[in-house]
């Protein structure tokens, strides 16, 4: 569940609960909470939404924080946090103020993040349009750059000169020119 998050409690004021089963077709809102485990065809407005993993959201999603355990799809604003569990999939235009993903998450459109005042970052540093995320919880590989860091870090306290060939060549390449230099890709 979201971090500030609400349990479901019938006698509360100010939350709604759509059960499994359920398709409500319209606009709602709540002050609090809104628990989904049906289906919501329209737009839904409330402090945090959470999404059951039967739950469906078809329709404009505006919240401060979310917890999505099903799907969600078209247009989606959360302006703290939003949580995707790995049986959780959000789909459209999203845009957030922080973003959690466990393993196995999907999110797929574009992705907006959000500053701390509330506006959206610029689209080169925090859009991913039309691509899919998925969270696969392994570190990937790492990469070639990353491989040869490493075999140069370990050259350095070592003696004798340090060589790298590439997969499938017979020739070899020297490292010592690269010790002492900077790389560009961060590492």
């Amino acid at each position: 569940m979201a971090k500030n998050a609400m349990v479901f409690r019938p006698e509360e004021e100010n939350v709604a609960y759509i059960g499994a089963g359920v398709t409500l077709k319209g606009e709602i809102s709540a002050s609090d909470l809104i628990i989904v485990d049906g289906a919501i065809e329209g737009d839904v407005s409330a402090r945090v939404i959470q999404v059951g993993q039967a739950g469906v959201i078809r329709g404009s999603v505006t919240a401060t924080e979310a917890d999505v355990s099903g799907w969600i799809s078209d247009h989606v604003e959360i302006k703290e946090l939003l949580v995707v569990r790995a049986t959780g999939r959000v789909e459209g235009k999203v845009t957030y103020g922080e973003i959690e993903l466990e393993k196995g998450a999907v999110i797929v459109g574009d992705l907006t993040a959000l500053e701390e005042d509330g506006a959206a970052k610029p689209a080169s540093a925090a859009k991913a349009s039309a691509e899919r995320v998925e969270v696969l919880g392994a570190l990937p590989k790492p990469s070639s750059i990353e491989r040869i860091n490493e075999a140069v870090r370990s050259a350095k306290g070592g003696k004798g000169g340090l060589y790298l060939a590439a997969d499938g060549e017979e020739k070899r390449v020297t490292t010592r020119a690269l010790i002492g230099r900077k790389s560009s890709a961060g590492a």
